[in-house]
């Protein structure tokens, strides 16, 4: 699993190639499996696929947070109800869709920007927003030269050192590496996130796995939505493959009892069966 997840990784420039008849029946299966699916917090998250970049004809489409993405050859896109739980069930499925397309060899990347969400208005109804969309196609190996400034720019192939991200019993002392959970933490310290920022926090308290959000002050205040508890959600689902992997049993709520942490926001838990 963790080569699999260290596999996955942000493309921009993909190849001006149609996905083959097999991929795009891949594709299909892997949205109808996870389309309507509820997470968690029960929350559904509802999947769209669209053959063509319908956001314009060119090459070149200006969608994403980071500027253009180059040769988009389909999309998908999701939505969900915008709260704090529909965006961390929404990081939750989209990422687990993301990761059944890697296994497929099939390239994708998190944008959930600077898009025009308005394209997508007939999706949202009431209060539910469509946070991210992903193009879908085949990597262009010879990348741009703009595609490498972004990775350099978002640190994309960096990770906050294991000591600082998780913790055994409080805060002041970090977990072990030889932790019996230790290969299931490294799922979730390589987890996409906004910016790279990583701002879960997770803290073992005997059977139980608390996570916490550590805010970047201000960092939302363009967006319409919580970005980081759609990254909460894709270290969640990171989390929940290591434990299945594993064959470790599991129950995930937002009631069990917590500890208040100064700087952090309780997210979630992870009862582990013993």
């Amino acid at each position: 699993m963790l080569n699999l997840i260290k596999e996955r990784k942000s493309v921009r420039t993909y190849l001006d190639k149609d996905l083959t008849a097999k991929d795009l029946k891949a594709v299909k299966q892997i949205i109808e499996t996870y389309n309507n699916k509820q997470g968690f917090f029960k929350n559904r998250i509802e999947l769209q696929f669209f053959e063509k970049p319908f956001l314009n004809d060119e090459k070149h489409t200006k969608i994403g947070t980071y500027g253009f993405i180059t040769n988009p050859r389909c999309f998908i896109a999701g939505c969900v109800e915008n709260s704090f739980y529909g965006m961390v069930d929404y990081g939750f499925i989209f990422e687990n869709m993301i990761l059944d397309l890697t296994e497929k060899k099939l390239s994708t990347v998190w944008l959930g920007g600077t898009f025009d969400r308005k394209t997508f208005d007939f999706m949202q109804k009431g209060n539910q927003i469509v946070p991210t969309i992903t193009p879908v196609g085949y990597e262009d190996t010879h990348q741009s030269q703009k595609e490498q400034n972004v990775r350099e720019h978002v640190h994309a192939n960096q990770r906050e050192p294991f000591e600082t991200l998780f913790f055994n019993e409080s805060l002041d002392q970090p977990l072990s590496e030889s932790h019996a959970l230790a290969p299931l933490f490294e799922l979730v310290r390589f987890a996409p996130s906004a910016d790279n920022k990583q701002p879960w926090r997770l803290l073992v308290k005997k059977d139980m796995v608390h996570f916490y959000l550590h805010r970047t002050p201000t960092y939302q205040e363009q967006l319409s939505f919580d970005v980081q508890a759609i990254d909460m959600g894709i270290a969640l689902s990171h989390f929940v493959k290591g434990l299945k992997d594993q064959k470790i049993k599991f129950e995930v709520s937002n009631n069990f009892v917590n500890i208040d942490l100064p700087e952090l926001e309780y997210a979630f838990s992870v009862k582990l069966e013993k």
